[in-house]
């Protein structure tokens, strides 16, 4: 629903996304606001919109989608609640000068919150809700099954009497997390790492008895199991989230640790060493004061003043009320402090000589917080929009945090993945491109002087023919040019007649033949390797950011691709993975069938008269598409004389030949996934699969195609472009 301003207008307009809240402000509050400077957010924007309400102006504010800019930080500050209106007013004038400062001091102030809220961690009060729920539903349960689903995640399969579930155990530094989820992609593939299979072999058929958190403020969940419920607990899993050091250690009751994700010895650490047969010790007590809700309002305040200035003086930032709640306090993590700002009104950036009203409210949010911890009573709920979730009530409430966790945490460690190979193999790419461009210059270059082979070869025929010319002591010889009837000076080089020159060039111009020949097939094998790593290239180009997991199964694909053409060495761990992946298919085949699975991961669209259209990700995708999913009846389609996605019309389902709009629909398809999307009109070839074949030994991608017919695809029509410009609004 949209509304009209009903005063004077405000100058910063935006559009309207979701999450609506509404906050209250007298008409001259308006006035004011609206001779305030404009400013913009761009690419995705959001709209203040006012409506009248008796005597007050109804305030509208929209959280803006995860595309937004950095800009708008702070309109998330202000979408947990509804604000008092002298604060959001304070706040609007603050990001107004924020879009007045320079673009260099502008980007300064919006980078670091930015950057905070990008990567929600599970901190210590996330960890308590998870736990808290783990207990009320999930214990006791007996363990099943254990899993290293990935080098960095256990999954531990639960069975109670009503149901099973997987606990998830993810020491990822980015991404730690202890939440239930669903199944592993990997199914059960344990022997794929060692500690997996050691962990199943302890732990399977045992009975999780309990799970407690063994120090306060610290981010270590205990994992006590036993034979059988009321028994006592024959061995203890201890998880730690400690960012690049976080670990799942193993351990009996006495403390004597079995196993452990990451071994610690004494030259890594002189603090504590986690080892086989070493006994274990609970992580060192974090630096800062412990939060306590008998605390005074004065002596918390001056904790977070003291610390916000002593890191001023450190970094030579200003001093910030957040900054200086982390840094005072355990158990706060950036998104905490965040969150409690925003919940008191107050901008996370604000300095610490905000007025003391606002420090009251501030407090106040803080001992809201404390007490939800000491009473255990949570209000989990979660952003549809961003997937990030909080416990403390300022986001749409659910049932259960665990999925809100395991969905966010895995798209984050995804996105992060992701990132990583995207710019391993862009490096790969530009490397492998730029060596072979440069190779087939020098093979062009020795082509080239192959060519002069016949004019060397010229020289001597016209020196033979006119051995008769030449005398003793002379330094060249004129000859007459059979083809032009022209004077031709050769010269002789001094000590030498005019036979040995002819046969020196001779002899020179079937070496330059001899190496022609040569040359040849191995420039078409040059030339052959950059048409191949240039249909590696624009798959590569196609995925460029996360947006779901088959984006990260499509980079994967292209690594294994480079890897099998010696392009870029395989992952130390390629082998156990390539084991764990293929199992895992294997699995997936015998749960969905054959013909589910088979088309799993390639981009799926639906014409017009509702026929599904694939599309491949990547060569290995093109080359099941085409020769292992396309059946006779089904429209296969690629763009002619430029790289690009194989695209494949199922219209064998319907047992009649595809409809003119949905030829149309598909081949706008093949001409948006290809080098040609930034033409106007691309030629598509359309072919039958059975008039396709590959040669044998060809490259992942290449195929023959015998019988075509050619229709121009139109990539700006295509709803893969209607789908993206969507997205990115």
């Amino acid at each position: 629903m949209y509304w009209r301003v009903s005063t004077t207008p405000i100058s910063c307009l935006y559009r309207v996304t979701q999450s609506e809240i509404a906050v209250g402000f007298c008409r001259r509050q308006l006035r004011s606001l609206s001779a305030a400077p404009a400013f913009s957010v761009s690419p995705v924007s959001l709209q203040l919109l006012c409506s009248r309400h008796k005597s007050n102006t109804l305030y509208h504010v929209n959280v803006p989608s995860r595309k937004c800019q950095p800009a708008c930080t702070w309109i998330r500050d202000l979408a947990y609640r509804k604000q008092p209106r002298t604060s959001i007013c304070r706040q609007i004038c603050h990001t107004t000068a924020l879009f007045d400062a320079e673009p260099q001091q502008q980007q300064q102030q919006q980078d670091e919150p930015e950057k905070a809220r990008q990567k929600l961690t599970m901190d210590y009060t996330a960890l308590v809700v998870s736990i808290q729920e783990l207990k009320t539903r999930w214990i006791p349960a007996k363990v099943e099954q254990a899993v290293q689903s990935d080098k960095q995640t256990l999954c531990l399969r639960l069975r109670t009497v009503d149901a099973s579930t997987w606990l998830y155990l993810c020491w990822h530094p980015v991404s730690g997390r202890i939440c239930t989820g669903p199944s592993p992609d990997r199914g059960a593939a344990a022997e794929a790492f060692s500690f997996g299979e050691q962990i199943q072999s302890q732990i399977k058929g045992l009975v999780l008895l309990d799970a407690t958190i063994p120090q306060a403020w610290e981010r270590v969940v205990q994992l006590s199991l036993g034979k059988r419920p009321g028994t006592p607990a024959t061995l203890h899993i201890y998880f730690e989230i400690m960012g690049r050091y976080s670990n799942v250690v193993m351990a009996e009751p006495n403390g004597n640790i079995l196993l452990c994700a990451y071994q610690v010895g004494s030259r890594m650490s002189s603090a504590r060493q986690l080892q086989t047969g070493v006994t274990y010790q609970l992580p060192p007590q974090p630096q800062g004061i412990q939060p306590d809700l008998s605390e005074s309002f004065d002596s918390w305040q001056q904790n977070i003043t003291q610390a916000a200035q002593m890191l001023s003086e450190q970094t030579g930032q200003p001093a910030l009320i957040d900054k200086g709640m982390v840094r005072a306090y355990q158990g706060v993590s950036p998104a905490l402090s965040q969150e409690i700002c925003a919940l008191a009104a107050i901008f996370s950036q604000d300095p610490v000589d905000t007025p003391p009203h606002e420090w009251q409210e501030l407090f106040k949010q803080w001992q809201n917080w404390l007490t939800r911890l000491q009473d255990g009573n949570f209000a989990p709920g979660v952003d549809q929009d961003t997937g990030r979730y909080s416990v403390l009530g300022s986001l749409p409430q659910i049932s259960s945090v665990h999925g809100a966790m395991h969905d966010y945490h895995t798209q984050s460690e995804g996105s992060e993945q992701f990132k990583q190979l995207q710019q391993q193999l862009s490096t790969v790419l530009t490397r492998s491109l730029h060596k072979i461009r440069r190779k087939i210059a020098n093979f062009e270059k020795q082509m080239g002087s192959t060519e002069e082979s016949e004019a060397i070869q010229k020289q001597a025929d016209m020196l033979t023919a006119n051995i008769y010319r030449w005398q003793p002591g002379m330094t060249v010889l004129d000859v007459e040019d059979w083809d032009t009837g022209k004077s031709v000076t050769i010269p002789v080089e001094t000590g030498k007649t005019v036979v040995e020159v002819a046969e020196g060039l001779y002899k020179q111009a079937r070496k330059r033949r001899r190496a022609g020949d040569t040359i040849i097939p191995l420039l078409e094998v040059a030339n052959a390797d950059l048409a191949y790593l240039q249909e590696v290239e624009d798959a590569f180009d196609q995925v460029s950011e996360y947006r779901e997991a088959d984006d990260l199964e499509t980079l994967r694909g292209i690594q294994w691709e480079l890897v099998a053409g010696k392009y870029m060495r395989a992952p130390s761990d390629a082998s156990l993975e390539d084991k764990g992946r293929a199992k895992g298919k294997k699995g997936s085949k015998r749960k969905a069938g054959e013909g589910s699975a088979a088309l799993q991961g390639f981009r799926k669209y639906t014409s017009p008269a509702g026929l599904q259209v694939l599309v491949g990700r990547n060569n290995k995708q093109n080359d099941e598409l085409t020769n292992r999913v396309a059946k006779a009846g089904d429209v296969w389609m690629h763009v002619r004389g430029c790289p690009g996605a194989h695209v494949l019309l199922r219209a064998s389902v319907t047992n009649r030949d595809a409809s003119k709009p949905d030829l149309q629909f598909a081949a706008d398809l093949a001409a948006w996934h290809s080098k040609g999307r930034g033409e106007g009109k691309c030629p598509v070839i359309m072919a039958s699969p059975t008039d396709i074949k590959k040669p044998k030994g060809a490259p992942p991608g290449k195929v023959l195609v015998t019988k075509e017919k050619t229709i121009m695809g139109r990539p700006d029509h295509s709803i893969a472009k209607q789908q993206e410009q969507q997205e990115n609004r």
